[in-house]
């Protein structure tokens, strides 16, 4: 594989902000180093050559104006981002720097970190060494080179937070350009039509996973995104079954999200192949709820098992009083109209433990776990439930419904 042109080099000395922004570059494409050096960063500059800078704009053995010197002196190309406040020394030698050596113009991250919104910012930033077209990716899904990255999900049980599922997200690991996260290869499956195959690819290898999971005692139930197109394909049902037959996993341990976009679409057509897979046991969930097109009337009119109160609301949980009448509104809505509920986007302590005093029955995001190989999955589940005192539900999990 091609070197990775994609290089974050952080200069922090807090250690948890290391680890999570860490975790997130690598997730999203990077390559990272570290430091809380100063002099070791001078050295990381010329050895590392990174692409993208984070850092303090004050250091303790020495200042932002001399760090972002360095860049300069160095002629170098990197996008910097200064977390927390700037101030505005710091912020008038980087006007001065960026006229006269052509240092990049630094951005700011306010502090406390939102890991989410660090995922989008970076991804941002990724440098396109190589620009994706339609044959790159259908040479990259008949060659394999699509693979599931799974998001742990954690259930309320007991007044406890268990991990009992997993969503499996697309990631390519292109031979050039590195691991290449969705928002650079989905859209160009949509226009391109291949995006049924590469959905295809994901259910295989999720549902084999699943399996391996299941001879490993570890009982799971694992989301796969259904697109618009597959909704209408009245063979979907069927291929599904035969996947499901030939893998040993229960129909009950499946759940394909789906938004409401999609229904609302071809609703007469959507609405039979729904009710051919819930007739099959295979769980749904409506997927994005509350981002601005959401229509009650999706709730029973459609075949749905599980609402996912998307994470622009979940996200103001904890600060705003809104958000959490209007989760909490939701999760009341859904369980008298029998759905289980899933909150994505949770980034925090306090909001996991709000989202379980309103009786939401599941949650993801980014304080539980950022989507994992599927190697770290059952480490992961382990040592999630030891830390959270929770033993694992033995018996095989069923998908909400």
């Amino acid at each position: 594989m091609a070197d990775n042109v994609n290089k974050l080099l952080i200069l922090e000395p807090d250690a948890a902000v290391v680890e999570l922004v860490g975790k997130v570059a690598k997730e999203t494409g990077y390559a990272v180093a570290s430091t809380a050096s100063a002099a070791t960063f001078a050295q990381l500059l010329d050895s590392f050559q990174p692409s993208l800078v984070i850092m303090g704009p004050n250091p303790s053995d020495t200042d932002g104006v001399e760090l972002l010197t360095a860049l300069a002196t160095r002629a170098s190309t990197a996008k910097v981002l200064l977390l927390g406040h700037v101030d505005a020394r710091v912020n008038a030698a980087a006007q001065e720097l960026r006229a006269s050596r052509g240092l990049a113009t630094p951005e700011t991250l306010e502090k406390p970190l939102a890991a989410a919104e660090l995922a989008t910012k970076l991804s941002g930033l990724l440098h396109r060494s190589a620009e994706l077209d339609v044959n790159d990716l259908r040479r990259g899904i008949a060659s394999g080179e699509f693979l599931p990255y799974y998001q742990p999900k954690v259930a309320l049980v007991d007044g406890g937070w268990i991990v009992d599922g997993v969503e499996a997200l697309a990631r390519w690991q292109h031979p050039s350009c590195g691991l290449v996260t969705p928002a650079r290869f989905i859209p160009l499956a949509e226009r391109s039509g291949l995006i049924a195959d590469l959905t295809s690819t994901m259910l295989n290898a999720a549902l084999r996973q699943v399996s391996v999971w299941q001879e490993q005692d570890l009982d799971l139930t694992c989301a796969v995104n259904l697109p618009p197109s597959l909704i209408t394909d009245l063979s979907f049902p069927d291929r599904v079954a035969a996947l499901l037959a030939e893998t040993g996993v229960d129909g009950r341990q499946l759940v394909l999200e789906v938004t409401e976009t999609a229904t609302i679409q071809n609703p007469t057509a959507a609405m039979a192949i729904l009710t051919r897979l819930r007739v099959k046991r295979i769980g749904l969930a409506l997927d994005d709820f509350g981002t601005g097109y959401s229509s009650l009337t999706q709730l029973f009119e459609m075949p749905f098992s599980e609402l996912k109160i998307d994470k622009s609301l979940v996200m103001n949980l904890a600060s705003s009083r809104e958000a959490s009448t209007m989760i909490a509104s939701l999760i009341e809505l859904g369980h008298n109209l029998g759905l289980k509920i899933c909150a994505e986007g949770v980034e925090n302590r306090a909001s996991l433990d709000l989202l379980a005093k309103i009786g939401c029955d599941r949650c993801q995001g980014y304080y539980i776990s950022r989507p994992i190989p599927a190697s770290e999955v059952a480490d992961f589940a382990a040592r999630w439930n030891e830390e959270n005192g929770v033993q694992p539900v033995k018996s095989r999990p069923q998908a909400a419904g």
